[in-house]
């Protein structure tokens, strides 16, 4: 990786994390404000401030130099002397229901946020790439399972997939399981069978998981040379050829891809009839196709199978499919989350700020609608991640609020203080982790 590459993912990773960074805290900062919180600053960073600037309603809005993470900070009377004046708009003075409310904005408005994201991907439209796949390695457990070049993945275990990105979400979530992973497949013909990869010998890189290829998957590279259209009245169509047949060989030339069609067809300099073998349900057949000049050109009159399709939904139907898809990553998120802590996925498999970097610089290559995405998917993660009931996380707060309501007073201090601590351990050592293993994958 070049260091114009390294500045192009930092850049796409500040921008990233100061979006997420800012809305969660936002949501922190409307709650209190709508509650009668007096809110003193608003940090986006930690750290020496870079920015600094008191607004009209009395707040301190900083960003800091450190960009990973943020803080709202209230008036309270754990952290400093208020005077008896200003006590009634302190965060501590608030009943457990209104702080609860206060810590849960953040994480919501995190939700909410991707909610947002993926509506307007789905209005803008997204492509999607179909699960068509290369030809398994041998000994993969995709060929084992009779996987063929060109199948065509329709549903995995049970549910209807559309393309490779559902077809990913969809084994990530079977990680570090044993028995079975149904697979519904059509081939070139249009045949449909059901395949059954065995994942009881399942390995993955702790370190760089792959979770296609380690199954044997890889998506199609080239269009494979099946007609998706035969123009009517053209040679192709004289001939014979129909949509779905397989070129097989043209002019005794072996033919891998409908790119070679294209090539064959680009040398034609006259209409000296082309010998084909191609394929269908009823075996192989040779065939004469003529060529007819069109425009410049000698043509047979063919088209490919569309690998792709671009998908646009409505302000309406775009909702619901932002909050299919919102639903969709925290169901994995949490998933994931427990499978870490059962030991069924390992910790080698976290990501921390270098992996987060180059997923920002990836997506953003790929149009600001993967951005988008890639956005979203964070933004889930980082509200549920602060919902997690480790002291110094919202979750913690959370717990410990829950836990004041439940027993009608306050945790002591000693006992809030020593949670802090145990939780300032996990969530560096988690830290830590994440950043060895970004570390390891360099």
């Amino acid at each position: 990786m070049n260091i114009l590459d390294i500045l192009y993912n930092l850049f796409f990773f500040l921008v990233a994390l100061g979006v997420l960074v800012t809305f969660h805290e936002w949501g922190h900062f409307y709650a209190a404000r709508k509650l009668g919180v007096k809110v003193l600053r608003f940090s986006v960073g930690f750290g020496k401030p870079l920015f600094k600037k008191v607004g009209k309603d009395g707040v301190e809005y900083v960003i800091a130099g450190i960009p990973l993470g943020g803080y709202v900070k209230m008036l309270d009377e754990r952290e400093a002397d208020v005077p008896d004046d200003q006590k009634a708009f302190a965060f501590n003075r608030q009943p457990v229901w209104k702080r609860n409310i206060i810590v849960f904005a953040g994480p919501f408005a995190n939700f909410v946020l991707a909610l947002a994201l993926y509506w307007v991907m789905f209005l803008s439209g997204t492509w999607v790439f179909k699960a068509v796949v290369e030809q398994p390695p041998e000994q993969s457990i995709a060929a084992s399972a009779g996987l063929n070049l060109n199948d065509q993945i329709v549903e995995v275990d049970g549910t209807p997939v559309t393309g490779w990105k559902e077809v990913s979400w969809a084994l990530v979530e079977r990680l570090g399981e044993q028995g079975e992973i149904s697979l519904r497949v059509i081939d070139v013909f249009g045949h449909e069978r059901d395949v059954l990869l065995s994942i009881n010998d399942w390995a993955v890189d702790e370190r760089r998981p792959d979770v296609l290829g380690s199954l044997g998957l890889q998506p199609k590279k080239s269009i494979p040379p099946v007609l998706g259209e035969v123009s009517e009245g053209l040679p192709a169509d004289l001939a014979g050829l129909r949509t779905g047949d397989l070129i097989v060989e043209m002019n005794k030339k072996p033919i891998a891809s409908f790119n070679e069609i294209s090539l064959f067809m680009s040398k034609v300099s006259n209409n000296e009839p082309i010998e084909l073998i191609i394929e269908n349900e009823s075996g192989k057949k040779e065939l004469l196709v003529a060529p007819e000049l069109n425009n410049g050109r000698w043509i047979i009159g063919v088209m490919p199978m569309p690998m792709y399709e671009f998908h646009q939904a409505g302000p309406l139907d775009s909702i619901l499919l932002a909050y299919d898809e919102t639903v969709k990553v925290l169901k994995l998120t949490a998933t994931t989350f427990v499978k870490l802590i059962t030991g069924e996925v390992s910790p080698k498999a976290l990501g921390g700020p270098i992996a987060i970097a180059e997923g920002a610089g990836a997506s953003a290559r790929g149009g600001w609608v993967y951005f988008l995405s890639f956005l979203g998917m964070i933004s889930v993660n980082l509200g549920l991640i602060n919902l997690l009931p480790v002291p110094v996380l919202d979750g913690g707060h959370l717990l410990f609020n829950t836990l004041e309501w439940l027993k009608g007073k306050p945790l002591s201090e000693s006992a809030q203080e020593y949670g802090m601590r145990i939780g300032i351990v996990l969530v560096l050592g988690l830290m830590a982790i994440a950043f060895i293993n970004d570390i390891a994958r360099l």
